[in-house]
């Protein structure tokens, strides 16, 4: 099926929620001609309206549909919960009637009817994301724009449970008047000194007990205009966001593996190696990934202090704010196209497939230049820095220049390892990883401290030739 747009998909639906249901009701009631079960809904007067493979094809193209024609909804909303309330819209609607052959007017009532419902919707939510930090935040919690770093018991020093949610549960309000208490003694009970006479914990303390186990720390921010599913999953981009910049501007590379969210795919802390030779096994080897965090606490908050990182962190809230309230910001594209570029930096530094952290760092400077390729990259580079493009590195043994490590980490690497031309996963890409990694931490660095200050048009080349802020007067 051709894409369609929301008058045809709705016209399409109609006729087979039609063909499902007022013709079937001359038969024995509505039955299953096609392979595969439908999916039904309860319309407001009570009916039921079922959908079909072709009925949900349909719903489908006219929630994508939506999504494109009608973009500035009340309030932003995930596509599975788009489709979820228009096919609860179009059930009522179908059910009671209302849905004549004018396709436009059935269009604009569904649409007034929806519109309704998002204005009425909760939009404002409060995120919350376990996670794992160099513990900047040991002493108290540590800001970042709009997103808040805190250990589990300054999280919990500013949350609690309403009264009416400690009285439904099974144990009562008393038991779970002093949840918090016992939800920290649990989290810091060492599996040994578990004795017979355990209690076990409140039932709210339980429930919270599996989400802040998977991390000491805990990312917190505030979302307006989404509804809840999707203010969830914009939330957990920022958060990862602040993170990922915290690490950038510690140094990268390790940081990225000290630092991140607690459902973050990463490898375990060490690794081991069994190996046999001449039939017998070799004492099994033993290696520490870079999770180990050589820098903590008050070590890490003193980097953050420098006058360097200050900048770099005012640069970064600027950005986060910017992730927060699109709407308000001088520049949402291309904050948001920063930290498109800062996550593919990211999880390159953290993969351990050597070819494809290549690609996704050179991916990472691909988004900086809006597809920008070889040429663009350089010049944006030379621009950002004031190298020229024979400026030396030290690649391994020898001397690279510039150019040449641009043109290999982005021509020769990046684009054929995803083009398939390199396959071979013995090959070493060890040495032009590492000052690729270096090359784009400074062009994002660069990048979100001139954004700081450009005054210019949100448009999607600016990173490529984005100027120096005028010096103070």
């Amino acid at each position: 099926m051709n894409e369609l747009n929301r008058k045809n998909a709705l016209a399409k639906l109609v006729e087979e929620l039609d063909r499902l249901h007022l013709k079937a009701q001359s038969d024995d009631g509505l039955k299953e001609r096609e392979a595969g079960a439908f999916d039904f809904v309860t319309a407001r007067n009570g009916r039921q309206r079922h959908f079909n493979s072709a009925a949900k094809r349909a719903l489908l193209a006219l929630a994508l549909a939506w999504q494109k024609e009608v973009p500035r909804l009340s309030i932003r909303v995930e596509i599975k919960e788009l489709v979820t309330l228009l096919r609860q819209t179009v059930a009522d609607f179908h059910a009671d009637g209302k849905l004549i052959e004018d396709a436009s007017k059935n269009l604009q009532a569904i649409d007034d009817y929806i519109q309704q419902i998002l204005k009425q919707t909760t939009t404002d939510f409060t995120h919350s994301f376990p996670a794992r930090t160099a513990e900047m935040e040991c002493v108290e919690p540590f800001v970042i724009g709009p997103v808040t770093i805190m250990t589990r018991k300054q999280w919990l020093d500013t949350v609690d449970f309403s009264s009416q949610s400690k009285q439904d549960t099974l144990d009562g309000e008393k038991a779970n008047q002093d949840w918090k208490t016992a939800l920290l003694s649990e989290l810091s009970r060492r599996k040994e000194s578990a004795t017979p006479n355990y209690e076990p914990m409140p039932s709210l303390a339980a429930l919270m007990y599996s989400p802040l186990k998977t991390g000491r720390s805990i990312l917190r921010v505030k979302l307006s205009g989404y509804e809840r599913s999707l203010s969830s999953k914009a939330a957990r981009h920022i958060c990862k966001t602040a993170l990922d910049g915290l690490s950038l501007i510690l140094g990268g590379k390790a940081h990225f593996h000290i630092q991140a969210l607690a459902d973050e795919r990463m490898v375990p802390v060490s690794t081991h190696t069994i190996i046999e030779q001449d039939g017998f096994l070799l004492t099994p080897g033993f290696g520490l990934t870079p999770q180990i965090p050589f820098l903590t606490g008050h070590g890490v908050k003193k980097e953050l202090d420098r006058e360097g990182a200050r900048k770099a962190r005012a640069a970064l809230a600027n950005i986060l704010d910017g992730l927060v309230s699109p709407n308000s910001h001088p520049h949402p594209l291309l904050t948001m196209r920063w930290a498109t570029a800062l996550d593919w930096l990211a999880e390159g530094t953290r993969e351990i497939n050597e070819a494809i952290a290549l690609a996704k760092i050179g991916t990472s400077l691909d988004v900086l230049t809006e597809g920008g390729k070889f040429g663009k990259i350089l010049d944006m580079l030379t621009h950002l820095t004031g190298w020229t493009e024979e400026k030396e590195f030290q690649v391994g043994p020898y001397p690279r220049s510039l150019r040449w490590l641009v043109k290999e980490l982005y021509d020769h690497g990046r684009s054929k390892i995803l083009h398939g031309n390199v396959f071979d996963r013995l090959q070493s890409f060890a040495e032009i990883r590492s000052v690729g990694e270096d090359l784009a931490r400074i062009a994002l660095i660069q990048c979100a401290l001139r954004l700081h200050h450009y005054e210019g048009k949100d448009g999607h080349t600016v990173f490529r030739d984005i100027p120096a802020p005028a010096p103070p007067n």
